[in-house]
C-alpha cells in the first residue's frame, strides 16, 4: 500500500465501528459479490475466513470470467483463462475456509457488464436467484460505490437489485481500488463504517491472493496487453484490518 493509501486506512480505522463475532453472527448468511476472481481475497479475504472459522458458511458470487486480463495471448486464449481463473477463485476460497459448493460463477463477459435490461441479464439473474432460493440471507457485500471499474460498478449495482428482492437484507461495501481516494472509501452520510480485526491473518490471505497466479505472476508471458496486480493493490492483504461501509 502506497503511503497515501497507508495514511488513508489509518483515518478510516480509527473512525469505523468494530465487527465482532457476534455481529458476523448476525450478518450470516451472508453473499459476496466480486467482479473478478482475486476481489474476494483482495476485498474481504479476512471476512470470509472469519466467517468461515465461525462455521457460517459465507458464499461468494464471481461475477465475470476474467477473460480479458490477458489479450492477444496466442497460447492464452479466452476460454483457457477463464477457465484457469475460475480454479484460481476455487483455490483461493480453498484457503480461506470455504468449499466449490459455496461459490457461484456467473461467467459475465470480463470487462462488459450486462445490460441490466437485457434478456441476459434476467437470465443469469434467474440462475443467481435460484442459487440463494432457499438460503436465508441476511447480508450482502460488494465493491464500494465508485470503485473506477466498470465491472466494479455492475457487482455494485447487482447487489443493490438482490437487495430490492430482498427486503431486510442489510448491505456493505468493501473496498478494492478506493484505498487511495478519500472521497470514495470514507463513510457518508446514512452510513456506518465498520473495521474488521485480521491481526494475524497475513500470511492466510497472501496465500489465497498467490492461488490468482495469472494476476500475480508472469505465467502468461506472451499477451499483447496483459494486468498484473500492483503490489501497492496486493499490500492491502497485509494491512491489519478490513473497512466496510455499510447503507443504514
Amino acid at each position: 500500500m502506497t503511503p497515501l493509501g497507508q495514511a488513508l486506512w489509518t483515518r478510516l480505522d480509527a473512525a469505523a465501528r468494530p465487527l465482532t463475532d457476534d455481529d458476523l453472527r448476525a450478518l450470516s448468511p451472508l453473499l459476496v459479490i466480486a467482479p473478478h476472481a482475486d476481489d474476494e481475497t483482495l476485498g474481504c479475504g479476512c471476512l470470509l475466513a472469519r466467517a468461515s472459522a465461525l462455521g457460517l458458511r459465507p458464499r461468494v458470487v464471481f461475477l465475470t470470467d476474467g477473460s480479458a486480463s490477458h489479450v492477444d495471448s496466442p497460447t492464452w486464449p479466452p476460454s483457457r483463462l477463464a477457465e484457469a481463473r475460475r480454479q484460481e477463485a476455487l483455490a483461493a476460497l480453498s484457503v480461506l475456509g470455504l468449499t466449490a459448493e459455496q461459490a457461484f460463477f456467473m461467467d459475465w463477459p470480463d470487462a462488459a457488464p450486462l445490460d441490466p435490461g437485457s434478456e441476459a441479464y434476467g437470465r443469469s439473474l434467474a440462475r443467481l436467484l435460484g442459487w440463494i432460493e432457499n438460503l436465508d440471507l441476511r447480508s450482502l457485500w460488494a465493491p464500494r460505490a465508485g470503485e473506477p471499474h466498470c465491472d466494479h460498478e455492475a457487482a455494485t449495482a447487482l447487489a443493490e437489485d438482490l437487495a430490492r428482492r430482498r427486503p431486510g437484507v442489510r448491505r456493505l461495501q468493501y473496498l478494492v481500488w478506493a484505498w487511495e481516494d478519500a472521497a470514495i472509501a470514507c463513510a457518508g452520510p446514512g452510513e456506518q463504517a465498520w473495521r474488521l480485526l485480521c491481526v494475524g491473518t497475513s500470511a492466510l490471505r497472501r496465500r489465497a491472493l498467490d492461488c490468482h497466479r495469472t494476476q500475480t505472476t508472469g505465467l502468461i508471458a506472451d499477451a499483447g496487453q496483459a494486468f498484473l496486480i500492483p503490489e501497492a493493490l496486493a499490500a492491502v492483504v497485509d494491512r491489519p484490518s478490513e473497512i466496510f461501509i455499510e447503507q443504514l
